[in-house]
């Protein structure tokens, strides 16, 4: 019997990702980290986010760049924060931000004009962070990044609105998700979120295709990675094939041996932490 490719996705984004969260998820303890209630216009209803101010916030007057951490599918705000290394980036001299944007994929439903979540995220969220926190309220100070999903979602609002986003880390990204594909079924709810294939709703959800049209001056700094058994690394090098073919500048690590988890997630989204923190130095100490 062949797996079509929507259930391998399936699959990995819900069933492999709430396993790993169920072994590691502390929902109700993100301290020091803090959990808020984000009015949303665009959904009409309030979303939680999990917000790590750096150490010293309280004492410094200074304002600080935004890491906003998308999550992947069947986690929610609370993923990141329950990781061991995550208490220890309020060293790092950055807000970090994770929205609760359930398995919305980040975008505006083409079918449910109630799930507006890329307007949540690029719209409301950013608002409210810079109107409620000391942030640097510009491109050069803000940067967006996630794992599968949120992998996904992160590159998609960092290219489309690269005028908000200085940075984008996308780890383990199923690229072939918004793509039109013989294996896909295109009544499935995911795949009517993006638009009809071909559509105009579509190429404006999809990653691949605002690659293609982006001005090069334009795309923020990009950092890939993806396990070697990921079971989307061939997603994956042929988004790095197609910014090879574009010239634009990226850094893409492929480890071995990691697969679809935590495994690779944990030391990336900290190397990605720690590229952001040499980027944002000199920025931070002028404000």
């Amino acid at each position: 019997m062949r797996i079509s490719h929507l259930a391998i996705l399936t699959y990995a984004l819900i069933g492999v990702e709430s396993s790993h969260e169920r072994q590691a998820r502390a929902p109700a303890d993100v301290a020091p980290a803090a959990v808020v209630q984000v009015p949303s216009p665009s959904l009409n209803e309030s979303r939680s986010a999990t917000v790590l101010l750096p150490t010293d916030y309280a004492k410094s007057g200074r304002r600080y760049p935004v890491l906003y951490l998308l999550h992947g599918g069947g986690q929610d705000h609370t993923a990141f924060a329950s990781r061991t290394w995550f208490a220890a980036q309020a060293s790092r001299g950055m807000i970090i931000v994770t929205p609760n944007a359930g398995e919305s994929w980040y975008v505006n439903s083409v079918v449910d004009p109630k799930a507006k979540y890329e307007d949540f995220v690029v719209k409301d969220l950013v608002s409210y962070i810079d109107a409620n926190y000391r942030t640097i309220a510009s491109r050069e100070g803000r940067a967006v990044a996630g794992v599968s999903m949120g992998g996904w979602g992160a590159m998609l609002l960092g290219l489309k609105h690269h005028d908000l986003f200085r940075a984008v880390g996308a780890l383990s990204a199923p690229y072939l998700i918004s793509r039109q594909s013989p294996n896909m079924d295109m009544k499935a709810r995911e795949q009517q979120t993006f638009g009809s294939p071909g559509s105009p709703e579509r190429l404006e959800r999809d990653p691949v295709a605002i690659l293609a049209t982006i001005p090069l001056e334009s795309v923020p700094l990009l950092y890939l990675a993806s396990g070697n058994q990921d079971i989307f690394v061939v997603d994956n090098r042929r988004f790095v094939e197609r910014l090879t073919e574009r010239k634009i500048p990226y850094e893409y690590r492929e480890l071995s041996p990691r697969g679809h988890s935590w495994d690779l997630w944990d030391g990336q989204l900290v190397s990605f932490i720690d590229l952001l923190a040499r980027l944002w130095n000199q920025l931070s100490s002028s404000y």
